[in-house]
C-alpha cells in the first residue's frame, strides 16, 4: 500500500513465521483512494492473514453483507475466512478471521454480518467440528470500554456492545481479551495522532464453541507502537 510505504507486509510476516501454513484473504484492492486529501490512502491490497503450524486443510473467503448507497463505496470489501484443519479424532477444527463493519449509518449491516458467522460456527458444531473465530468486530466487546479505561467513549458511538441475544440456541459463545486487574484495550480511536487522553476500547477478541475451552485471553500492551490496535492472544484446549 501507498500508506505503508510499500512495504510488503504479508511476505514479512510469512518469513518470521517460515514454515507455517497460511490461507490469505484479500478485502481491500482500491487502485487509488483520494482520501484523506491531505495525505491520501493511494494504492491498497490488503487481506487478513491466518498463519499455522499446523497443516491447513483448505481455505475459503465468505462475503459478508455491506451497505448500499455511498458507504459501498468507501467501506472495505468485508468478508471472513474459513480454514480447516484436521484432529486426530477425524474431526476439523474450523478457523474463523474476521474484520467486521464499523462506521455504518445504523447498526443493521453490523448484526447481518455477525449473523451470518454466528450462523456458520453453529452449522459445522453441529457437524461435530471445532469452531474458532477470531479478529476485528468492531464491536465494543467489553460493553463499557470508557468506563473500564476511564475515557469517556460518549461521543464515539462506532463501536455498539454485541447483542448477547444473537447467541441464544447456539452452542457459540464470545471471548473479549481482558485482564481485570490490569486492562489493556486492544484498539484506540484513530482520528489523530496517538496520546494518552484519546478513547480506547477493545473490538479484537474470539468467538468459541462450547467443544473448546478457553483457558485464558487477554491484549498484549504494545502501547499501539505499530498500527492503531493491539494484538490479543486467547489458549484454549480442545475437548475430547
Amino acid at each position: 500500500a501507498t500508506r505503508s510505504y510499500h512495504y510488503d507486509e504479508e511476505a514479512a510476516l510469512r518469513n518470521m513465521l517460515e514454515g507455517y501454513d497460511s490461507t490469505f484473504t484479500v478485502n481491500f484492492d482500491s487502485p487509488y483512494l483520494f482520501y484523506p486529501l491531505s495525505k491520501p490512502h493511494g494504492k491498497s491490497y490488503a487481506g487478513m492473514l491466518t498463519l499455522s503450524r499446523f497443516n491447513i486443510e483448505s481455505g475459503l473467503r465468505r462475503s459478508l453483507p455491506i451497505e448500499d448507497g455511498f458507504m459501498k463505496f468507501v467501506d472495505l470489501d468485508r468478508c471472513y475466512s474459513v480454514s480447516r484443519v484436521s484432529v486426530s479424532n477425524d474431526k476439523e477444527l474450523v478457523l474463523y478471521t474476521l474484520h467486521l463493519s464499523a462506521y455504518t449509518s445504523d447498526g443493521t449491516i453490523a448484526t447481518e454480518q455477525l449473523n451470518m458467522l454466528i450462523n456458520d460456527m453453529q452449522a459445522e458444531y453441529e457437524k461435530g467440528n471445532y469452531c474458532i473465530a477470531g479478529g476485528d468486530f468492531n464491536k465494543d466487546l467489553l460493553v463499557d470500554s470508557g468506563k473500564i479505561f476511564g475515557i469517556d467513549g460518549a461521543d464515539y458511538t462506532w463501536a455498539q456492545p454485541v447483542d448477547p441475544t444473537l447467541f441464544d440456541g447456539t452452542n457459540l459463545s464470545m471471548v473479549a481479551p481482558f485482564n481485570e486487574k490490569k486492562p489493556v484495550p486492544s484498539c484506540r480511536n484513530a482520528d489523530g495522532p496517538y496520546n494518552d487522553n484519546q478513547f480506547v476500547l477493545t473490538v479484537d477478541g474470539f468467538i468459541v464453541s462450547d467443544n473448546v475451552t478457553v483457558s485464558g485471553s487477554d491484549v498484549y500492551d504494545l502501547g499501539f507502537k505499530y498500527s492503531d490496535h493491539n494484538p490479543v492472544y486467547m489458549t484454549f484446549k480442545l475437548n475430547g
